[in-house]
């Protein structure tokens, strides 16, 4: 019996270490001491035991982390507990709260919260060594607690808990604003069809405008209308101006212009002048013209409103949608670190150069810093063609790319392709994938549809939903590595 104890005692030390719930401490040692051969203990003998020895590994944990915080660290996080906002709650209550729906002010207002849970500190650095399933543990108790009864515990596990809370509301806050990033690019992106569907409705009212605003320039430059009188008139000035000065030497001096036309002079000067006001007279007609159009940018989106029609593409109409959202997203994209989850990079590669010219008015180089060109073969033809102007070879169109560049960030989170440090449903799969343990459901169910993979055929074959063991596959689809899905039936299943 002693040995049998001695045996379940070092399995639940081990495990306490990754397991907080004494049920799971006492079944993995059962199985060890049963395959050792040794009598079980008795109930209360285990259940005494796995108090006892979660009891002494959580207290380590509550110390180590205690050690890790300097004094000012210890002073904010307990500060939460007291210290109350506008609403006039406690800050502790702050951490807990949940993203609202994907609006601009929820949106700006999250991105203010990561700023806000990001300056309490690097619960990473601090968290250091300790599962992630103690982590979750610790601040599940301290997310059930309210401040009065946080503020019973004793100071090093209050402080543990508190740091374990902190750590998962900065990775809350990253999963909740990237989600509402993807949101809001998706409800801007269906503003803008429906902005193109209506576009095709209004298409009648806006070519007309655009065909009388043609006519009237036209009837200011046909022969019968003012600027062919006026270039007439002014045609008819410059030929006497030139009768006046007759073959006067172009180099000649200021004294010989004077001494060769005398009296003319002056009277040569006033009929250039007049000439030049002829002609600026011909230009100002079509410049009145053209303003009694309205305002240029107004002129400009029109124009673009029906070559979207038109070119039955909506990519050009994005920008307009997004211009509200676009400091917040840049300041998202900047805060946020984010890697690819393979070699393919084009996309970040092409937010770092929109992030670097996000201050150019109207066009960006289509090159980087080191010459190379900016690579955008990842966006559909359409965009493509939107971001390029015939009139600016070797040019972005500034909005047009930063909408392209959102819209295809967007879409390589949500499938996984874009990951985000210190995040939980948008970490790396490729780092979490031999880990199962520190997956979220969204990063597991990518991982396995990629990994099984099941044909068309079978998916028609299958009449209803089975378990997940029912696929036989390997957990990261490499030879290499002994993991294996979650929940898998066959040699080396581990429920």
């Amino acid at each position: 019996m002693a040995k049998a104890r001695k045996i379940a005692e070092a399995v639940m030390r081990n495990e306490a270490m990754s397991k907080n719930r004494p049920a799971d401490l006492i079944n993995i040692a059962l199985e060890k001491v049963v395959e050792a051969g040794l009598e079980l203990p008795g109930s209360t003998t285990l259940d005494a035991l796995a108090a006892k020895v979660r009891t002494e590994v959580n207290a380590s944990i509550c110390v180590g982390t205690y050690d890790q915080l300097s004094k000012a660290h210890r002073e904010r996080l307990l500060a939460l507990l007291s210290d109350k906002d506008a609403s006039v709650t406690t800050k502790y209550n702050k951490l807990k709260q949940s993203a609202k729906a994907p609006t601009w002010s929820h949106f700006r207002s999250q991105a203010e919260h990561l700023g806000w849970v990001d300056e309490l500190g690097e619960t990473g650095v601090w968290l250091d060594g300790v599962a992630s399933g103690k982590i979750t543990d610790f601040a599940r108790e301290a997310d059930a607690a309210d401040a009065p009864g946080l503020r019973d515990y004793k100071l090093m596990k209050r402080l543990a808990l508190l740091v374990c809370l902190v750590h998962k509301a900065r990775m809350r806050a990253r999963d909740e604003l990237t989600t509402m990033f993807y949101k809001r690019i998706a409800l801007q992106v269906k503003r803008a069809k429906a902005e193109l569907e209506s576009i095709r409705e209004q298409q009648q009212a806006i070519v007309e405008a655009l065909i009388a605003n043609y006519r009237t320039v036209l009837q200011h430059i046909d022969a019968d209308g003012p600027v062919q009188a006026a270039r007439e008139k002014a045609a008819a000035l410059t030929a006497e101006i030139l009768a006046a000065v007759g073959e006067l030497d172009q180099d000649a001096e200021a004294g010989a212009v004077a001494a060769r036309l005398g009296s003319g002079l002056a009277l040569a000067l006033h009929t250039m002048a007049k000439a030049l006001r002829v002609q600026a007279g011909a230009l100002g007609v079509h410049a009145a013209a053209v303003d009694g159009f309205g305002v240029f940018e107004g002129r400009y989106e029109r124009v673009e409103k029906v070559a979207a029609h038109h070119g039955n593409y909506w990519e050009v109409l994005l920008y307009g949608h997004l211009l509200k959202d676009r400091a917040t997203m840049y300041d998202l994209t900047s805060r946020l670190e984010l890697t690819t989850t393979s070699e393919d990079s084009r996309v970040l590669d092409a937010l770092a150069h929109a992030r670097r010219y996000k201050t150019s008015r109207d066009y960006i180089p289509e090159r980087h810093e080191d010459g190379h060109p900016v690579d955008i073969s990842f966006a559909t033809l359409n965009w493509q063609k939107a971001v390029r102007d015939k009139n600016r070879p070797g040019a972005f169109v500034r909005k047009h790319f930063e909408a392209m560049v959102f819209a295809a960030l967007a879409e390589e989170l949500r499938t996984g392709d874009v990951a985000m440090t210190g995040s939980e449903e948008y970490a790396d799969l490729e780092v979490s994938r031999c880990f199962p343990g520190r997956m979220s459901w969204r990063s597991w169910t990518i991982t396995w549809w990629r990994s099984a993979s099941p044909s068309p055929a079978t998916m028609r074959r299958t009449t209803r939903w089975r378990s997940v063991g029912s696929w036989r596959t390997t957990h990261c689809g490499r030879r290499e590595c002994g993991c294996r899905v979650p929940g898998q039936r066959g040699p080396g299943h581990r429920p």
